[in-house]
This record gives structure tokens, sequence and C-alpha cells, in this order.
């Protein structure tokens, strides 16, 4: 498959996810498809769309900007950097994402994504002691760095 159709696939994958477009994103995915990110694996074609399904509903205005490097195709294989943003809970945030895209044909079989989960909840925490904790957690990892 060429770098082009593979950076269209993505491409259209994404837009169908930030478009709320579950079936027109699990298309693009091979039947035994995997998609593993912070909140877990989620096989096959079904997982994948109850997942994405999850995500639209829980982030209603998800948005994704192409940062850095955007993407880059070889093989069979894309890496795409981009910025997650959106409310989550009444909740700003925005973070950075790595996907890594590998295809079989031209269908999506595996698909790993990768963010700084407590950053997110950082962004996201309510309350008092959700915010203390999380904090917490961060000063306890940064100690001796600053």
């Amino acid at each position: 498959m060429t770098e082009e159709k593979i950076e269209g696939i993505m491409r259209s994958f994404l837009k169908a996810v930030v478009e709320k477009d579950a079936d027109k994103a699990v298309s693009l995915c091979a039947e035994d498809a995997v998609w593993v990110n912070p909140l877990g694996a989620f096989k096959g074609k079904d997982e994948v769309k109850r997942y994405i399904t999850w995500l639209n509903q829980s982030i209603p205005d998800m948005k994704i900007t192409e940062t850095g490097i955007g993407i880059m195709a070889q093989g069979n294989a894309g890496v795409y950097e981009h910025v997650l943003s959106g409310t989550f809970d009444g909740m700003k945030w925005e973070l950075l994402a790595i996907c890594v895209y590998e295809f079989s044909g031209e269908k999506v079989k595996n698909l790993r994504t990768v963010y700084d989960r407590l950053l997110l909840a950082k962004q996201v925490s309510k309350g008092l002691l959700a915010k203390k904790a999380v904090n917490s957690i961060i000063e306890n990892m940064e100690k001796g760095l600053k």
C-alpha cells in the first residue's frame, strides 16, 4: 500500500471518529482489529465501535489538531502526532497524543494510542480532594527534578 493511501485511511478514520460516525470508522478496520490505549485494549470491530461510541458520548466536542511530524507512513504502518482536546465532565483539557497504525491490506489491523493519562487527570479532576490527590502524585514523581 502506498504512503498516500495509508495517510488517507488514517485521516478518514480520525474524521469519522471526530464526526461521531462509529460505523464509518470501524468500516476502515479489519474484523480482528485491536485498539490499545491508556483505557484498555479493544479487540474486534464491536469493541472498537463501543469504545468510539463511548468516546464521543464522553467528549462530545473532541477535537484533533495535527502537530509536530503529523503523519508519517512507511511499509504497512503509519504514525500520527496530534493534540487531542475537548471537554470531559464540564472540564476543558488538551494533551499531546501519538497513534501508531498497522494495516492488513487496506484495513486498520492494530492501533496504539499513547498519551499522558496523569496530565489528563490533572486537567479534568474536580473537587479539592481529587485535585490534591492528583497533584500529590505528580509532586512525588517529580521529586528532585526541579
